[in-house]
């Protein structure tokens, strides 16, 4: 061989090549495919449940960091409104050196005083001697800070005043001072350790408990089906549900977004593509048992629409356009998907189709 040929690929590391992509297109088109496709739950119930367990851990994983990351952006954009408030003066600065409390702005300053709903609080700062305490025949709880004393009620603990003094030593400085600025850094701190609790409960929820209960499921389906049809393998029972838990999380986040969500919605939901998927594994029926290729490039079709749901997490548009456009996008992409599925199933079932041709007469 000379050395200006270029060498072939062996056979062996294009099948390794392709098998690899294969497997990656097979994965990436779980998050669409089951929306629309018979085919994929009959293919999906022939491979392992550790693939699909894996797909459907990394599949809730993302849902968990964006839902984690819409905390994130909702507590962190208070920042801008704290500091802001102090701009227009509606919260005033306090400083507090020696035990006793500086006020800038006028006094007394009543920060909040509700009574509505059965639940009334009452928040205020007047270091001038004008509101001595909270009235706790009208209020169930508040804050008042006088010029030495804080002044708390909670159902909880009851009325309790802690002298100003103390606060140097749970702070650990002198002055305390309460401002923009150290408000913003506090409740900085605040929303960082909130989003890394919030992740911890949002993962386990969308990953362990829910895998939970769909294997709870699949246990008593799997005791239902094994009555009518013995020798049924768990793996072709449970299979389905994890992949079914895909259009059931879309379905119910439209719907919860058109205030036609209900208790239990999304379960109701899973269930229902669940049984669509055991049926089309189950019955021997020649429509949906047939094998077919999978043609796993029509999952592109459903990007526009996981876009446009991800968006709608973070930002909506104006009503109704924001509904329309969720709707209109999920509606198309089923419809394109079983029309794909149909078409080509036709399609191939017309090229199996001998043609006869006429007989000649002599």
């Amino acid at each position: 061989m000379s050395e200006n040929t270029i060498p072939e690929l062996s056979a062996e590391n294009a099948n390794k090549s392709s098998g690899c992509l294969g497997r990656l297109g097979w994965f990436l088109s779980g998050a669409i495919l089951p929306m629309g496709s018979f085919s994929y739950y009959r293919k999906a119930a022939q491979k392992s449940v550790g693939s699909a367990i894996l797909f459907f851990i990394i599949f809730t994983l993302t849902l968990s960091v964006l839902s984690t990351f819409k905390v994130a952006v909702n507590m962190f954009s208070v920042i801008g409104s704290i500091r802001q408030a102090y701009v227009d003066g509606d919260i005033p600065e306090i400083t507090i050196s020696n035990g006793v409390a500086e006020v800038k702005g006028e006094q007394p300053n009543v920060l909040i005083d509700e009574r509505a709903n059965g639940n009334s609080i009452f928040v205020a700062v007047d270091t001038t001697g004008e509101i001595k305490q909270i009235d706790a025949s009208r209020y169930e709880q508040g804050f008042l800070l006088t010029s030495t004393k804080l002044h708390m009620l909670t159902p909880q603990n009851g009325y309790q005043v802690l002298p100003l003094s103390d606060l140097h030593a749970l702070f650990d400085r002198d002055p305390v001072i309460i401002n923009a600025e150290t408000v913003s850094q506090a409740w900085g701190v605040m929303a960082i350790l909130f989003v890394a609790v919030a992740f911890i409960f949002i993962a386990i929820w969308f990953m362990i408990v829910r895998l939970m209960i769909i294997a709870m499921i699949a246990l008593i389906l799997w005791g239902i089906v094994s009555l009518i049809k013995p020798n049924t393998g768990f793996g072709p029972i449970i299979i389905p549900g994890l992949y079914a838990v895909v259009p059931a999380i879309y379905l119910s986040h439209l719907l919860s977004r058109s205030d036609l969500s209900f208790p239990g919605l999304q379960t109701f939901l899973l269930l229902i593509f669940w049984s669509i998927g055991l049926l089309v594994n189950l019955l021997d029926v020649k429509f949906v048992s047939e094998d077919r290729p999978m043609h796993l490039w029509t999952a592109l079709i459903g990007l526009p629409m996981l876009i446009l749901y991800v968006v709608d997490i973070f930002w909506q548009s104006p009503a109704p356009y924001d509904l329309v456009l969720l709707w209109g996008s999920t509606i198309l992409t089923i419809l394109v998907l079983i029309g794909l599925r149909l078409y080509f199933r036709f399609q191939s079932q017309k090229a199996e189709t001998p043609t006869v041709e006429p007989a000649n007469i002599v």
